[in-house]
């Protein structure tokens, strides 16, 4: 079901979505509206699913992630959406998607360096049964999230 979210719920999201620790009165204030009219709207948009949770945004390079890749693929012979949750439990998996072109299937990993990637790719990636690997390695981020 597709939830109608208003003009005001699209400020509170953008807002949450710049700084999800930010508070319910902090957010009344720059909206000009009452706290209680702010948590009851956010309290609505989390049990409607328009809003999925609240994440830390982590800079990778500091945990000791050097390397940074985007691998495209396609997936093999019989391969499901199920098969490919598995690389859920590969280290370093960040995000896999499902997209149009000529590999179907993104996947956004971090390791401590290209060796480390190398061998994630080789030992648990590919024997998934993912095909035509393509790797790309990002060089810089430019933009991950709204105001970071």
């Amino acid at each position: 079901m597709v939830v109608a979210v208003d003009d005001m719920n699209r400020k509170i999201i953008r807002l949450l979505a710049t700084d999800g620790k930010m508070s319910h009165n902090d957010i009344a204030s720059r909206l000009r509206r009452s706290p209680s009219t702010v948590r009851d709207r956010i309290r609505r948009l989390e049990d409607d699913k328009v809003i999925l949770g609240y994440v830390a945004v982590v800079n990778v390079e500091q945990t000791g992630m050097k390397a940074d890749a985007i691998i495209f693929a396609n997936p093999g012979k019989g391969m499901t959406m199920e098969d490919l949750k598995k690389l859920r439990e590969v280290p370093g998996v960040m995000e896999v998607l499902n997209v149009s072109g000529g590999r179907s299937i993104m996947i956004r990993i971090y390791a401590p360096d290209n060796r480390a990637l190398e061998d994630t790719i080789a030992r648990k990636i590919a024997p998934l049964g993912l095909t035509d690997l393509e790797v790309q390695i990002v060089l810089e981020s430019v933009m991950r999230f709204p105001g970071i």
